[in-house]
């Protein structure tokens, strides 16, 4: 069946009634009743009933209409992902950041971006802890810098733009403050900030894992944080231990909160993830080009960066 068929018989077998449906395609009501018989002819069965004031689909009408409408949405999705590609960079773009450093790299790749590619627009939003990756999900968002990892179906993680080593936020008042390297059994008996229940366990148990490799007990603080801000009020008041990388000696100093390198704990990365049903679009390959190419002027002392 070809595509105009197609289109044709479901916009019938929605409206059912043939004068809209040809109001909807832009064509004659006469082209609309002869594709719809060219198709029974070919079915060897009527597909809809009709009378001078009634148009209703048959069981094999309705049968067809099931089959044939995710296949055409899915031709269709194809589509204008392609004519999107063949476009170039034009239109606009929205990239969600979470992090100060994410912030101040999206920002500088905008500027050289919308240099380069005028006749498309970057929108920069902060993503919150608690959204993880639902600006993509909802659409709010087309290309994501967060903090990694991200194991989710229908999304891609691009490059590894930047990884650093593991550092803990701690009370200026807290036993390990004075120390410039911790270990991960260090931490046994700690209580690390929590996170809404709609980031995924895989991400929290990476970031703030409930065991030291001994097996000794990390606890979780029982009220979430929405924000890096009052997670690092727990971590000052000494009710909690905050994870994160190098950026937060750059960009974090405060006198009443000290910060200590885990010496042997995983490094934290930060990556650009999209939709995979995006990887095509030329808007996201050339900004996260951009993202690649102006990052290790800006990512922090010991930083690695392009991963």
């Amino acid at each position: 069946m070809e595509r105009t068929e197609m289109e044709a018989f479901l916009t019938l077998s929605e409206e059912l009634h043939f004068g809209r449906t040809a109001e909807r395609l832009h064509v004659t009501t006469g082209l609309i009743s002869k594709t719809i018989k060219k198709i029974e002819r070919r079915v060897g069965a009527p597909l809809f009933e009709r009378s001078s004031r009634h148009v209703a689909l048959t069981p094999l009408g309705r049968a067809l209409r099931d089959d044939l409408l995710p296949l055409y949405e899915g031709i269709k999705l194809a589509m204008d992902r392609a004519q999107l590609a063949g476009r170039g960079v034009s239109g606009s773009l929205t990239v969600g950041f979470m992090g100060t450093q994410a912030g101040r790299i999206l920002h500088a790749a905008r500027e050289v971006f919308e240099r380069r590619h005028p006749d498309c627009r970057v929108r920069i939003v902060e993503t919150r802890l608690e959204q993880h990756v639902t600006q993509l999900r909802d659409g709010v968002a087309d290309v994501l810098l967060t903090v990694l990892p991200v194991d989710e179906p229908g999304l891609t993680v691009g490059a590894v733009v930047t990884r650093g080593a593991r550092y803990m936020c701690l009370s200026a008042g807290h036993r390990l403050a004075e120390r410039d390297v911790a270990t991960f059994e260090d931490l046994a008996g700690e209580t690390f900030v929590s996170v809404a229940a709609s980031v995924p366990d895989y991400w929290n148990d990476f970031h703030t894992p409930r065991q030291t490799p001994s097996g000794q007990l990390i606890g979780r603080h029982a009220e979430p944080c929405a924000t890096y801000a009052e997670a690092l009020a727990l971590a000052a008041a000494g009710r909690a231990i905050v994870p994160g990388d190098g950026q937060l000696l750059l960009l974090y100093p405060r006198p009443d909160i000290r910060f200590v390198r885990i010496a042997d704990m995983p490094p934290l990365e930060h990556g650009l993830v999209w939709r995979t049903r995006d990887a095509c679009d030329q808007r996201i390959r050339a900004f996260s080009a951009t993202v690649l190419e102006i990052t290790p002027a800006l990512a922090v002392r010991g930083t690695q960066v392009g991963l």
